[in-house]
């Protein structure tokens, strides 16, 4: 009998000191939001984990995700920013932060696609899911918030997601092109043309498909496509001229 008293003692003991050592959720978002200011990423991480796994539910531990997000987003671990942004997302839907944290996931897609250690570039030959997921990103912005203030960041990541996808299309095509695969790369040009109307060397495109057509043996289609090139050369000087008399 003495013993199971004194184990029953020891015991509440224990849980009367581990609820002691219990950090208040309010106590770890503070100690996490000094430790990103003074840009101590890998604290202020530690303590927005410890708040998501011992307070989850409430409103910090749902904000946590969104900081981790933007703490990973520093730190360049796009997975897991895009994990940390879409699990606040899940937890607050109806959230006044969506916009941005829309936003995030838009700049993060399009970062993602940038290569290079010490010379940055985009590599139109690499995978260029990112940017279409940026694309549905954006359409989801345009619908859900199209008075948004961030939506003109977003339209510009858009446009840029859309020239780096132009700029594939032409990629693959001129290899097909430069194969002497002429056929494959008619298709490509065709589609470049068609669903991206906006890529700025649209003319240099037509060029390159018109002589593909005269290698393939299709002479009338490539005098066909070379008037549709020279009408649109001649409007686009027409309205340059326009432009210079107002």
């Amino acid at each position: 009998m003495t013993l199971l008293v004194f184990s029953g003692l020891l015991q509440s003991c224990t849980e009367k000191t581990t609820t002691q050592i219990r950090i208040p959720s309010s106590e770890l978002y503070q100690k996490a939001m000094i430790a990103l200011e003074d840009e101590f990423y890998q604290e202020a991480l530690k303590n927005f984990e410890i708040l998501v796994d011992e307070h989850s539910g409430t409103r910090l531990a749902t904000l946590s995700h969104l900081k981790m997000g933007d703490l990973y987003f520093r730190q360049s671990k796009w997975e897991e920013s895009e994990s940390s942004y879409r699990r606040f997302l899940l937890l607050s839907p109806r959230s006044h932060l969506t916009p941005y944290t829309l936003n995030r996931l838009v700049a993060l897609n399009y970062e993602r696609n940038i290569y290079g250690l010490f010379v940055q570039s985009r590599d139109y030959d690499r995978n260029m899911e990112p940017n279409r997921i940026l694309i549905r990103e954006y359409q989801r912005f345009y619908l859900l918030f199209p008075h948004s203030p961030y939506l003109a960041d977003v339209q510009a990541y858009q446009k840029r997601a859309l020239s780096d996808l132009a700029e594939h299309e032409l990629h693959v095509a001129n290899y097909y092109f430069d194969k002497e695969a002429y056929h494959s790369a008619i298709g490509r040009y065709l589609y470049l043309l068609k669903y991206y109307p906006g890529f700025p060397r649209t003319a240099h495109v037509a060029e390159r498909l018109i002589e593909a057509y005269r290698l393939n043996q299709q002479p009338e289609l490539a005098e066909e496509m070379q008037k549709v090139l020279e009408t649109l050369r001649e409007r686009k000087l027409l309205a340059q001229l326009t432009m210079r008399e107002e």
